[in-house]
């Protein structure tokens, strides 16, 4: 008789066991197919090994990447429970990752495509620091792997510490409880009392970036650098070493300081982000935030007083939006009620005009109103490409500056 199919279902669907993925700490992580066809990756608590303190690491989790909108983090699709008698153990649903850093890693990388795979790794890790959570678990293993989009994503946020008390059930590691794996751990996260910080999450990458290179994680001293096996890459060991400080406030405390570091040195493809306190999401520093592009203003109401034709904004308009409308390059429009010819107070756009004009000004004013738009966002685009590409040259212009510096000491002979 065949074995019985395994079958997890939510709400909405049903998930059918095709092979398991991994076993660790944290639970079980299956291949599954849904019943539309699609296959998806599952990831249940071990009946036999769950503890209320799982359970509520589990919680936080799926709250974490449910809501979770990065890339480079894993994105809980979907969840419900499971039962085992009369208890009932949760599980979610995730995108199918069929290969992780440690298979890569162990297959070798490319010394020209590490940086640029480590830089999603430090997407991920960022986002995750700016939304208040620190992994407290990077490792290879926990980094999956999309061939196909060349996608690399954080998961197995199992031991991550939530700061954001109002929103995740606050959850501390307790003494007797050791981390998956101490050999990516910070020397802090081995000592009984000792507070785990971001800085925690970017000595794992420092290890993790030597490894990517040497094949070898560093333990202790005389290990095996980057400079050993790619000398154009001789640069980043400096880099590696100030991430695994022993002492964690000598590390690097932002990932941020690691990207300049690396944007520095000519790696174009390295993005800086921010938190989009709009959107609530992290995204690139070069996205625009300007709340005028987001939510451009909109005709709501036109009013008429006094011989003056009165356009009623969803918003306040900012000088610097208010000078765009008022230089648009080409439009059509009635002699005399030009765009320049308008004035803006507060929400309110004004304009002087006979009654029997006041159809065809208003249905210009809508046209102005979109050109504006367009003109303002074109505007702020420019503004902050400029922006940025000015930050990394003066950070290019440090570190030649500095190598420049290094070479005449060595020449200078005392």
């Amino acid at each position: 008789m065949p074995a019985k199919k395994k079958i997890f279902s939510t709400t909405f669907a049903e998930y059918t066991v095709t092979g398991e993925i991994g076993n660790g700490g944290s639970g079980i992580v299956y291949k599954v197919q849904a019943d539309d066809g699609l296959v998806f990756a599952l990831k249940a608590i071990d009946p036999a090994r769950t503890t209320s303190q799982r359970t509520k690491r589990f919680k936080n989790e799926i709250l974490f990447c449910q809501k979770n909108e990065h890339r480079n983090i894993v994105k809980v699709l979907d969840w419900g429970f499971i039962s085992n008698g009369n208890m009932r153990f949760p599980f979610y649903i995730m995108p199918y990752y069929p290969q992780t850093l440690r298979s890569l890693m162990h297959h070798g990388i490319a010394h020209e495509n590490i940086i640029p795979i480590f830089s999603q790794i430090l997407d991920g890790t960022e986002c995750a620091h700016f939304l208040g959570v620190v992994h407290r678990d990077l490792k290879p293993e926990n980094i999956l792997y999309n061939p196909s989009e060349n996608v690399l994503a954080l998961c197995d946020f199992g031991i991550a510490h939530f700061s954001e008390e109002s929103m995740y059930t606050t959850v501390e590691t307790r003494p007797s409880e050791r981390l998956a794996n101490f050999q990516y751990a910070a020397p802090e996260q081995r000592i009984k009392g000792t507070k785990v910080d971001s800085r925690a999450d970017i000595y794992s990458l420092g290890l993790i970036l030597n490894e990517m290179f040497t094949g070898r994680c560093p333990s202790g001293t005389g290990f095996k650098k980057i400079a050993d096996v790619a000398s154009g890459f001789s640069y980043l060991d400096e880099l590696v070493e100030l991430m695994m400080q022993q002492v964690q406030e000598a590390r690097p405390h932002t990932i941020s300081i690691i990207k300049d570091s690396l944007i520095a040195r000519r790696n174009e493809f390295v993005v800086q982000q921010k938190l989009n306190e709009l959107k609530k999401q992290v995204v690139p520093t070069s996205e625009i935030d300007d709340p005028l592009v987001i939510f451009p203003p909109s005709l709501k109401d036109v009013d008429y007083r006094n011989g003056d034709i009165i356009f009623i904004l969803s918003c306040q308009p900012s000088q610097e939006w208010v000078h765009s409308f008022q230089n648009i390059g080409n439009y059509n429009g009635i002699m005399g009620k030009e765009p320049d010819r308008f004035k803006f107070s507060g929400n309110h756009a004004m304009i002087s005009s006979p009654e029997s004009w006041v159809q065809g000004i208003v249905d210009n004013f809508k046209n102005y109103l979109d050109q504006a738009n367009k003109d303002y966002k074109a505007l702020k685009v420019s503004q902050r490409r400029r922006e940025e590409e000015d930050r990394r040259q003066r950070l290019r212009n440090q570190i030649e500056e500095e190598e420049r510096r290094q070479r005449v000491k060595k020449s200078i002979v005392i």
